[in-house]
């Protein structure tokens, strides 16, 4: 782990702290992708703009970012045409 995530780890441990009296025990949210979710989430439901931006840096440096799509783009299906052609060209310069 670097530096900078470790920094920011203790940041969000005393910001939470502070903002809810949440206690984060810094072992665990760097080793349980589980409670790190969960703590994640609990604190990018605070009211505060900076520790929600912190909260979401991290996830995304933990690698718990959903990479589904968002609910307004619709999932793209493969479509296949409705009426496949039946015949193919066969009176071609190379057939």
């Amino acid at each position: 782990m670097d530096r900078e995530t470790l920094n920011e780890m203790v940041k969000l441990k005393f910001a939470a702290r502070k903002a809810d009296g949440m206690v984060i025990d810094l072992v665990k949210l760097a080793a349980d992708a589980n409670y790190a979710n969960e703590v994640l989430s609990a604190v990018e439901n605070l009211p505060d703009e900076s520790l929600v931006l912190l909260a979401m840096t991290l996830r995304d440096k933990f690698g718990l970012l959903a990479t589904q799509p968002s609910p307004r783009e619709p999932a793209r299906a493969e479509k296949k045409s409705e009426s496949p052609p039946t015949e193919r060209y066969t009176f071609g310069a190379r057939s």
